[in-house]
């Protein structure tokens, strides 16, 4: 098992297998925790899609601890890195942000990510999870309607699965996290291959990719755990006459993966 400090960035993909991911992690007791799974710091900041939801300097953020420390990672050079320098110790050698909207980050910000653990003596290792397109995207939108989440490209009160899906799939929060080759080209411009995993959500629950993931993250493979389910989509997400146009919509990230990823040619049907 290795020995070295390493830092965890999960760019992606929300309704992939995130929070799987992160659950997986806090089980392993190499795994030093931070406050949050999703601390949105550099979408924040970088991706204007979500500059308004940058944290401001008032009394609501002075009295939260979380807040302020929200608002002092977006604002100080060194304090993102820092703090999760300071939760390892010589036991707990792993930590992690993932955010699934850093999907929509460029190469010069993991760059500066990259280098700035590296002076602090910490490796990042990248992780990018993906699903078939139109399954994300009828998953993400059961999701938000589930829990009247109108914020993503959904008309405000919509009830309807079929008009909500019309409504969202076309938007720049469905294709930030779903034109999933855009991560993939600019997380390589920066890391080595050996240092980005990426993993497939139709599979990730198999025995080998528990081992694969687990080997990749340096802890010990939990197999039981592939058993366990987070933030599963409850209610019924069903075919609608919509599908063709979507997959249609997004048919280059489907060639691409079916070209990269060849399992995809049959996990993606």
């Amino acid at each position: 098992m290795s020995k070295k400090r390493t830092f965890i960035l999960g760019l992606g993909h929300q309704k992939c297998g995130t929070s799987w991911l992160h659950k997986y992690l806090c089980q392993s007791d190499r795994f030093a925790e931070g406050h949050t799974k999703e601390y949105h710091i550099w979408d924040k900041v970088d991706i204007p899609l979500f500059q308004d939801n940058l944290t401001n300097l008032d009394l609501r953020t002075a009295l939260s601890s979380e807040r302020m420390r929200s608002y002092r990672m977006e604002n100080s050079e060194d304090y993102y890195f820092n703090y999760f320098d300071r939760l390892m110790s010589k036991d707990k050698l792993i930590t992690a942000d993932i955010t699934p909207s850093y999907s929509g980050l460029r190469a010069e910000r993991l760059e500066e990510i990259k280098q700035n653990f590296l002076l602090r003596d910490i490796e990042v290792k990248v992780v990018i999870l993906a699903r078939d397109p139109l399954s994300r995207i009828k998953s993400a939108v059961r999701f938000n309607l589930d829990r009247k989440n109108y914020s993503e490209g959904i008309a405000p009160n919509e009830t309807d699965f079929e008009k909500a899906l019309i409504q969202y799939y076309r938007t720049d929060h469905c294709l930030i996290r779903t034109v999933y080759q855009n991560i993939l080209h600019e997380a390589s411009k920066v890391f080595d291959k050996k240092d980005i995993y990426v993993g497939l959500f139709e599979n990730m629950f198999d025995e080998g990719e528990v081992r694969r993931i687990s080997d990749f993250l340096h802890i010990v493979p939990n197999f039981k755990f592939a058993e366990v389910r987070v933030n599963k989509t409850t209610n019924s997400v069903y075919e609608t006459k919509s599908d063709p146009l979507i997959k249609d919509f997004y048919s280059g990230t489907y060639e691409f993966f079916y070209k990269n990823l060849p399992a995809t040619n049959e996990l993606w049907l």
